[in-house]
């Protein structure tokens, strides 16, 4: 949308595997492989709602559509309304839909400004043996970070005879009626999925680290909590103390890892799920016009992006100054060290949910790209809708909003409050 908005500075091609804009909101029954031998992409399942509010979910000046009166939206409108931003801005016509991207390469040979122009390889879907190549002045990486379901190497695992799919690959709670399931991990689609299946399972038991305070005590007390197994036979799951339970099914709510399988060799390492060398979580240091989206994890995407674009059109433009590499790498490194003081571990180097982590981070953008920030309401309701969710998993999704100004919102559902951190002018904190 920004780089059409300037038609005579830039034009703008985007590369789309699948064949409709929405990524991972794209539902499909598939799991694996589609019919063409790639990855399926999507990460949705069947009853899936969105876990923040689509108040705090908004492109700025995209509006939801008025009669979406619920804060908590399902899967189906989250894609119509992505629908509806491509069409609205008319987006489709940049979009070449069911293209694999192979490669994508910097060039010797530079662009007016001196900057590397990149060669990108690349294949119809549906004719892999097909191979082209075309040459641009800058790329955007916009492949996300759901996409590479990260499964644990846990001992007996080739052993166990039951069912055990990853989060990605979940589709219907309904397919565990009956069973013992062991979830593995249970951050927000561990707990989501967790309250699906137990509504069905015979028994769940979910498995995670969180430290007593860090776990939601309005869980519900018939989902049984143990600490991750650490081994597997053909029909159990086995704990460090040597205790066992006999399960059906397991599901890793493992989370993702970092992936792009494209990019030439050399141009990034990955670490620990520490990505370099990157500024601001989006800037490739040494190649100023290679700029991820996506990187930063928890924090209202749509609203975010939105302000990375800003910032990368206006670089891209040669309107925002960057430091040197030196200063850059030392910012960067910085941000780095900081988090580990806080006891954070290495893979938490692009993490954003904690504190005001993503308003600071915004903020920089803003500051260096020369426009207002986003909204303060956001920050607000995030906090709100996380304390909301610790306080009262159960109800969660049950709670409307309603922004009323850039500092201000009421909950549209207060006698259900139990958050201790509100800020709605219509709630009083317990």
């Amino acid at each position: 949308q920004h780089l059409s908005a300037f038609p005579d500075l830039f034009e703008p091609v985007v590369f789309e595997q699948n064949f409709w804009p929405g990524g991972i909101w794209q539902y499909t029954d598939k799991t694996g492989n589609d019919e063409f031998g790639l990855a399926v992409n999507s990460a949705s399942y069947n009853n899936l709602q969105v876990n923040i509010p689509k108040e705090i979910m908004e492109i700025p000046g995209f509006p939801f559509p008025k009669e979406w009166n619920k804060s908590y939206i399902t899967r189906q409108q989250c894609l119509e309304y992505l629908n509806m931003f491509a069409d609205h801005f008319n987006l489709r016509k940049h979009i070449r839909f069911h293209t694999h991207v192979r490669n994508v390469q910097p060039l010797k040979e530079v662009s007016e400004n001196g900057k590397s122009k990149w060669l990108l390889t690349f294949s119809p879907v549906n004719q892999m043996s097909e191979v082209k190549q075309e040459k641009f002045d800058a790329v955007f990486v916009c492949n996300g970070h759901d996409s590479n379901p990260y499964i644990p190497d846990i001992a007996g695992m080739d052993e166990f005879q039951g069912r055990k799919i990853h989060s990605k690959w979940f589709r219907f709670e309904e397919h565990f009626d009956g069973l013992k399931v062991a979830v593995l991990g249970c951050h927000f689609s561990g707990e989501d999925i967790s309250m699906l299946v137990a509504k069905f399972a015979k028994k769940v038991i979910v498995c995670h680290r969180r430290k007593a305070e860090e776990f939601p005590p309005s869980f519900p007390k018939e989902i049984e909590q143990r600490p991750p197994f650490v081994r597997m036979t053909k029909d159990s799951v086995v704990f460090p103390d040597g205790s066992s339970e006999k399960v059906d099914a397991i599901i890793f709510c493992t989370g993702y890892r970092y992936s792009f399988p494209f990019l030439n060799d050399g141009l990034i390492t990955i670490k620990d799920e520490r990505i370099e060398p990157i500024y601001k979580h989006m800037v490739h240091i040494e190649h100023q016009n290679l700029i991820f989206f996506g990187i930063p994890r928890q924090l209202p995407y749509f609203p975010h992006f939105h302000e990375m674009a800003k910032f990368a059109i206006k670089l891209l433009a040669g309107k925002i100054t960057l430091p040197s590499e030196e200063e850059m790498r030392a910012e960067s490194e910085a941000d780095y060290q900081a988090r580990l003081k806080e006891g954070k571990p290495p893979i938490f180097a692009h993490y954003m949910g904690d504190g005001h982590r993503q308003t600071e981070f915004n903020a920089q953008i803003a500051k260096l790209g020369g426009f207002e920030p986003l909204s303060p309401v956001i920050q607000m309701i995030w906090d709100d809708v996380m304390d909301e969710r610790y306080m009262n998993i159960i109800n969660t999704h049950e709670f409307d909003y309603l922004v009323t100004g850039p500092s201000s919102y009421r909950c549209l559902t207060p006698n259900k409050a139990k958050s201790r951190v509100s800020k709605a002018e219509n709630v009083v904190r317990k």
